[in-house]
């Protein structure tokens, strides 16, 4: 066995014990010094390997992960806390914008329309005049004369504006008068309608009444019933 192959071969492997290794170190001398070298080079390395692990080692690593974790995640809070912040500025100056801008409530009657089926008196007494009448004088008005077919008559939101919702069985089907107070901040449109239902408002003193009945229903006995017998004081 030539030099360059046995250094190679002990280089690879100082402890093996391959009979060729064995024989080309037992007829040279050098190649024997060779390899006494390498394997005692070899013991040092593993005996500088050998560290003896701390019983507390797991424990530290662990802390110190943690305290890293830690330290990212205050990192990551303060940007959080920054996004946050930004959007909750946005956000803020929208719903300013928002509350600022006329609320139309056309949409909201239509909506309601979809559960008026539904809908039950809250009361369990009959819807009469007196019951009517108790209920609009929180709007400042009162009916002279009970409308026909009245099946319901309670309160009700239309986004934000606290209204009375009156539920009227006609030989038209089903509509809703809807007496919402005037405020500033309300648009209340003459018109609206979507595919299933549409209505109509009237101005008067203190409130806007709203007539909503099936697409192709005739509102204007309804609207001319409710001008007529509804009142508003100064």
């Amino acid at each position: 066995m030539d030099e360059l192959e046995f250094r190679r071969r002990i280089y690879a492997d100082p402890e093996t014990t391959d009979s060729d290794v064995v024989e080309a170190a037992k007829a040279d001398e050098s190649k024997r010094s060779f390899w006494n070298e390498q394997k005692q080079l070899d013991k040092q390395f593993k005996q500088a390997l050998k560290v003896e692990v701390p019983d507390d080692l797991a424990s530290k690593l662990i802390w110190q992960q943690s305290a890293d974790e830690f330290t990212r995640y205050k990192r990551r809070s303060r940007w959080y806390v920054a996004m946050a912040a930004s959007v909750a500025f946005t956000i803020g100056i929208g719903l300013t914008m928002w509350y600022h801008q006329p609320l139309s409530i056309g949409g909201q009657a239509l909506a309601h329309m979809q559960y008026a089926e539904m809908e039950h008196a809250h009361s369990l007494l009959p819807v009469d005049l007196n019951m009517v009448n108790a209920k609009l004088a929180s709007f400042g008005g009162s009916l002279s004369e009970m409308l026909d077919g009245v099946e319901v008559a309670n309160y009700c939101h239309l986004s934000t504006v606290r209204s009375l919702h009156l539920i009227v069985n006609t030989p038209q089907g089903k509509m809703s008068v809807f007496v919402v107070p005037q405020r500033g901040d309300i648009s209340v449109p003459s018109e609206f309608e979507d595919s299933q239902y549409h209505g109509e408002s009237i101005k008067m003193r203190r409130a806007n009444v709203m007539v909503v009945g099936d697409k192709g229903a005739d509102l204007s006995e309804m609207k001319k019933a409710v001008s007529e017998r509804i009142q508003f004081s100064a």
